[in-house]
């Protein structure tokens, strides 16, 4: 499905080399908050300042319980874990999925406060993200997987015992629509608009 070289560099083995080569195009992240006017003027501030989210107990139970969800996803769906940053047609159209198959599948896990109970209900932002994931490596569907976090004595535990899935189709309206944006955005940074 995606050739060798287009696979950058993997973020379990070298965290500090994916976030660099993050910095040499647009990724879903990005794109999908610079969507709207607010979130191109954030997202460009972000960019221009090497911006990093801090670290915090939502994304400690996400990082906790994402693999879980990966491996739930690669027993019920074939679709294998990834950490891999991966370049699409154009080298600054970036994306790391959370899941990759050989049959044009590939995999975004979420854990929530909200459940949304179909993925027909995800928050937009996610969608985006999902659509731009699809478009850079050609995939035709996105198996979503998301685990609603609950708390007891002050700790996060998921509320469910396995993850609620669904499958997203290529959006090729959206997709468009993101592809106008990140390049926007990209011209944006490197001063070339």
């Amino acid at each position: 499905m995606i050739p060798k070289n287009r696979f950058i560099v993997s973020q379990s083995a070298d965290r500090e080399g994916w976030l660099n080569a993050r910095r040499h195009g647009v990724t879903a992240t990005q794109v999908a908050t610079a969507s709207t006017p607010a979130g191109f003027e954030k997202a460009a501030v972000d960019f221009l300042t090497e911006h990093r989210e801090p670290d915090n107990p939502y994304m400690r139970f996400g990082r906790e319980w994402e693999p879980v969800m990966s491996d739930y996803v690669q027993v019920e769906y074939g679709v294998d874990p990834n950490d891999w940053l991966i370049r699409g047609d154009y080298a600054h159209h970036l994306a790391t999925p959370d899941g990759i198959s050989q049959r044009g599948i590939i995999g975004e896990y979420k854990t929530t406060g909200k459940d949304w109970e179909t993925v027909d209900r995800l928050p937009l932002r996610y969608r985006r993200q999902i659509q731009w994931q699809l478009w850079v490596t050609g995939a035709e569907k996105c198996v979503v997987a998301w685990l609603l976090r609950g708390e007891v004595n002050g700790e996060f535990v998921p509320e469910w015992f396995e993850p609620k899935t669904g499958i997203v189709t290529r959006d090729e309206e959206m997709i468009t629509d993101l592809r106008v944006t990140a390049d926007r955005l990209w011209r944006f940074v490197r001063g070339e608009q």
